[in-house]
């Protein structure tokens, strides 16, 4: 953990700890940081390992591997943000020729993912938002562990980006001045994001002329600064004369939470007759996990089993896979 001015002296002093772990920033880890001269906060990811986890599980259009990559780097931001303590899904549905994009990223650092997308549409390699989703809604889950209802807010697609559906999100649910950069490429997915503390006063001169000069600042990143500076090096980039500071640095990773049990369970949900015909006409019983790609099988002796165990008192519980 990191705790330091980001000065020109601190950099100076530390330019050689960071030489030294520069491959480190690209092993999937969000930062985040303050500003001790301004009512403002922020977070930078970067994910290289868990991206390629997701990308080589199937093969997107570039077009789609590029939105889904920015919501990924978009949940693990956001997750941050709210800091959740249970799970946070951003999930795209839509009528355009991508039907459902998901990512779920938990308060166990870890993150997932996976797009639908209809086959027999051509998709522009460098499509826009608007010409891969078309009409639909960006839906932002919050289940937190131990409660009864989940939270969900809900953005239309009618902005350019993930970046500005985000911005209207914290906008329209937070009431918090926010700003994101998101990029994404098929070796890894990087984003930035600033937001004006509660504490801030939007009607104080002060407070208003630092968002609207760290926001500037900000809006000069490239997206080859994104994906290929450590957080170090771009923070200092952009704020060298700024009172910023380095706060906790958290690794991320790829996980799923799919099981050959919690799909037992869902295949005893289809009941015992509806799943026997299954069975009988296919042979066996393949349930693939959306987010991991991994197939289940179960023939009729396991399907038998699912049903004799249910009856006598399943081990398994109520979860579905996803």
């Amino acid at each position: 953990m990191l705790d330091e001015a980001l000065c020109p002296a601190f950099f100076l002093e530390n330019f050689m700890n960071e030489t030294r772990v520069a491959l480190s920033f690209q092993s999937d880890n969000l930062q985040r940081f303050i500003f001790d001269n301004a009512e403002i906060r922020g977070e930078w990811v970067h994910l290289h390992e868990t991206w390629q986890n997701v990308i080589s599980r199937r093969e997107y259009p570039p077009a789609i591997q590029n939105l889904l990559g920015q919501m990924m780097a978009a949940a693990a931001l956001l997750a941050a943000t709210v800091k959740i303590d249970g799970r946070l899904v951003l999930q795209i549905k839509s009528s355009g020729p991508v039907t459902l994009m998901m990512v779920e990223c938990t308060s166990q650092n870890t993150l997932r993912a996976f797009a639908q997308w209809d086959e027999d549409e051509e998709i522009i390699d460098n499509g826009s938002l608007a010409e891969i989703t078309g009409e639909g809604n960006l839906a932002i889950t919050i289940e937190m562990d131990g409660a009864n209802t989940p939270y969900q807010g809900i953005v239309s697609l009618d902005g350019g980006s993930v970046a500005e559906l985000l911005q209207t999100y914290f906008r329209q649910s937070e009431q918090l001045e926010t700003q994101v950069w998101l990029s994404s490429n098929a070796h890894c997915v990087a984003g930035l994001l600033i937001q004006q503390l509660p504490s801030a006063d939007e009607h104080n001169a002060q407070d208003a002329e630092s968002w609207n000069r760290i926001s500037q600042l900000s809006a000069t990143v490239k997206d080859s600064e994104l994906l290929d500076l450590g957080a170090g090096t771009l923070l200092h980039r952009l704020f060298h004369e700024e009172e910023c500071r380095l706060l906790s640095l958290n690794t991320l990773e790829f996980a799923c939470n799919c099981s050959r049990e919690r799909v037992a369970n869902t295949i005893s949900l289809l009941g015992q007759q509806d799943a026997m015909n299954l069975v009988e006409e296919k042979g066996n019983i393949e349930v693939a996990c959306e987010f991991c790609n991994e197939h289940y099988y179960f023939d009729k002796n396991e399907v038998v089993f699912i049903f004799i165990e249910n009856s006598e008192g399943s081990v398994f519980n109520s979860e579905t896979v996803h």
